[in-house]
């Protein structure tokens, strides 16, 4: 009876997250942000490339994102993660943040799902967790106004004027999908760099 408790005991154990698995979250989690950040800025200053960011971030940091939830496989990484984004990319716009922090949730969730062994479902969290993305523009969407005025104060009246051209009805689907296709993207492309790369390697 004893020795079936312990066994449980170390089993609950192998799930928690410990002080290696929090550092290897903290380290893939600030590449993440700082290649995030990269892909963003480079292309803010043209409108376009501004809206299609979810798109672009979602094939660029794929290989990041998985590098971290297979490196850790338990629950955490996306989550620390999905927390350092809303901080980052969403400071004093509390929707965004709330919406940032609910889509990496899902990841882990779906993570979960399969156990932390199942490939596929560590890829597919990645489109769940991609979502964030869209996050940053939940102003535009319900505060139309403010956001226009934050984008003269920074870009300019010309990148407002060129900006509003974009900021459609419907744009939050439109980012969404643009979301979800960049994350698919990103995947196939990760996939195929850690079986490549990492996997040989015994990386992940």
């Amino acid at each position: 009876m004893a020795k079936k408790e312990l066994t449980t005991d170390a089993r609950q154990d192998e799930k928690k997250m410990r002080t290696k698995d929090l550092i290897y979250a903290g380290a893939f989690g600030a590449i993440y942000i700082v290649l995030m950040l990269i892909v963003v800025l480079a292309t803010s200053a043209i409108p376009i490339l501004y809206i299609v960011a979810p798109f672009t971030v979602g094939v660029v940091c794929a290989t990041v994102y998985e590098l971290c939830v297979l490196k850790v496989r338990k629950f955490g990484p996306a989550l620390i993660l999905g927390v350092l984004f809303a901080l980052v990319a969403c400071s004093g716009n509390i929707l965004g943040m709330v919406f940032a922090v609910a889509a990496a949730l899902l990841a882990e969730l779906i993570i979960l799902a399969g156990r932390y062994r199942s490939k596929k479902l560590f890829l597919l969290s990645f489109l769940a967790f991609n979502l964030n993305m869209v996050c940053p523009y939940t102003m535009l969407y319900f505060h139309r106004d403010e956001f226009m005025a934050r984008s003269v104060s920074f870009y300019g009246q010309g990148f407002a004027d060129e900006l509003a051209k974009y900021a459609v009805n419907g744009l939050a689907f439109l980012q969404i999908g643009l979301a979800l296709v960049g994350a698919a993207v990103g995947v196939l492309i990760a996939s195929k760099l850690i079986k490549k790369h990492f996997e040989k390697a015994n990386i992940v």
